[in-house]
């Protein structure tokens, strides 16, 4: 007897067995029990994951002995015929290669005659999306009002192809990628009855290569036992399937947080001489970013395709990496897959991607510069505050108990202070007479030396109001007396200045003396 492979002599036989679609499982089974049996219905979803299965047992569940019955018994004439796949009243017709309208005549022709065995005759149409335009036009009004004994079984993994009027008509049935988990677990019962043994790694790198396929993942299987025997090991995996071993990735995201380029040429020379597919690579360095990113946002594990083997690492990685890092290194990792698959030196491509990673800005780097700017900023902004403004501002509000008599208490303190830092400043405080106080605003009297106070008003100012812990404004004063003595003085020099104008207006002899000497009139 020739070899069965694994994906038929595991593929369920009933409702209960179909795994990972319970939906369409459950709401099949319950129509079949309650009578309610439709006329046409179409099956979409991913390759491998048992619409063409649902769709015999659910030709079977119609034609058992015992039914229409949602626990077909698998042992009559009619049910083994159909597992067989030689059943008289089901028919299976691949649409790619009966896409025209002449098939599609030749089956209404024959949808006319009475089933030889079961109750209904049953037509699985297996990627029925190929069917032409014309072919669909035609099966349209058999399907609206087909004969009693007819049920339609349509598959398509394209649903989109399949024109709205014949979705209209039939009932909807979507089937869902299965979770990596579920195919382990099937896989898992597989190698047990198999007597096999196998790694929970290399279960993983199966279920992941299937791509939601339980079809593929057992096909995969098939191959591993073939190459490895009774024994499956994640190397085995790696060698028949060309997967890349986790640590590789590990050890690339130090490289790239550490800016470490030639280790990272030297991985990607190393992965490219070693015969990988670079898109492959490519692919689980996304997940594995994509891993860190889950974990750090949701701090759910279960979230994670990977095994319990690495998840202590996933988590230092989540406390490390920030989110805005994670989202730049899975940009530019897209960006490179799509320039690897375009590019005519795939090799050139990927080393950049990958030493684009390493270059990118990152998040610490950025809040440290900006750190430091906001540092400047403030040391700036403090020097200027030291030259031009009080040490508090205008608007901060004056203590009740400052007043005149306090300052002149603490004026002396004050050109202390002042003498301690420039000298030349406390003499001329000393003579100061402080005049009124009001609103922050101290009104002070100096003598002729009150233009050097002004030079240095607003460090005065500053100092005054550390002292005393409030705002302090100047408002600089010449005392009238020294007022009086300068204009007095000034009018004096204009007096002298107009009797020797006259002097020498009167005299030729002085007047040719002054300008052949360049004398001055004092």
């Amino acid at each position: 007897m020739s070899y069965v492979v694994i994906a038929r002599r595991y593929r369920p036989q009933t409702f209960e067995e179909v795994i990972g679609q319970e939906h369409v499982s459950k709401t099949l089974a319950n129509a079949i029990a309650n009578g309610r049996i439709a006329h046409a219905y179409i099956f979409s979803g991913p390759r491998g994951v048992g619409k063409t299965t649902t769709a015999r047992i659910l030709a079977k569940a119609v034609n058992c002995e015992k039914g229409p019955t949602p626990t077909p018994c698998n042992a009559c004439p009619s049910c083994q015929a159909i597992t067989k796949g030689n059943a008289l009243d089901v028919y299976e017709i691949d649409g790619a290669s009966n896409r025209g309208i002449d098939e599609i005549r030749n089956l209404r022709e024959k949808i006319r005659f009475a089933p030889s065995m079961g109750k209904y005759r049953v037509y699985i149409i297996d990627e029925v999306h190929m069917l032409t335009k014309e072919a669909f036009n035609a099966l349209l009004k058999t399907l609206e009002e087909p004969p009693e004994h007819v049920i339609f079984i349509f598959a398509t993994t394209e649903i989109h192809r399949v024109p709205p009027t014949i979705l209209s008509r039939c009932q909807r049935f979507d089937f869902r990628r299965m979770p990596i988990k579920t195919i382990m677990e099937h896989l898992r019962k597989i190698c047990d009855s198999e007597n096999i043994k196998v790694e929970e790694e290399a279960l993983l790198q199966i279920a992941k290569k299937a791509d939601g396929s339980m079809r593929d993942s057992q096909s995969i299987l098939d191959q591993l036992i073939s190459f490895s025997g009774n024994e499956i090991k994640f190397e085995d995996v790696a060698k028949a399937l060309g997967v890349i071993h986790q640590d590789e990735f590990f050890h690339l995201t130090d490289y790239i947080r550490n800016s470490d380029i030639k280790n990272i040429i030297l991985t990607a020379n190393k992965i490219f001489q070693t015969g990988y597919d670079l898109n492959e690579f490519l692919l689980g360095l996304e997940e594995h970013f994509r891993n860190i990113l889950v974990l750090k946002a949701t701090n759910s594990p279960d979230l994670l395709d990977t095994s319990e083997v690495y998840l202590e690492r996933y988590r230092e990685l989540a406390k490390e990496i920030s989110e805005n890092d994670l989202i730049g290194y899975l940009k530019t990792i897209g960006e490179t897959i799509n320039a690897v698959k375009a590019s005519q030196q795939p090799q050139l491509k990927f080393e950049l991607g990958l030493v684009k990673l390493a270059k990118l800005p990152k998040t610490t780097e950025i809040e440290q510069i900006l750190e430091n700017l906001n540092l400047l900023k403030k040391k700036a902004s403090n020097n200027i505050a030291s030259d031009h403004q009080p040490a508090y501002s205008a608007s901060s509000q004056t203590p009740p108990t400052l007043d005149l008599t306090t300052i002149q208490n603490k004026w002396k303190q004050y050109v202390e202070r002042i003498s301690a830092q420039r000298p030349s400043l406390s003499s001329v405080l000393e003579k100061a007479v402080l005049k009124h106080f009001n609103d922050g605003k101290l009104t002070v009297s100096l003598g002729k030396e009150g233009a050097i106070i002004s030079n240095q008003r607003y460090w005065l100012e500053n100092q005054l109001s550390e002292l005393l812990q409030s705002s302090i404004r100047f408002e600089i004063q010449v005392k009238k007396e020294e007022a009086q003595q300068a204009v007095a003085a000034e009018q004096s020099n204009a007096t002298k200045e107009e009797i020797m104008k006259q002097i020498l207006s009167k005299s030729d002899h002085l007047r040719k003396l002054a300008d052949e000497f360049d004398l001055e009139i004092m």
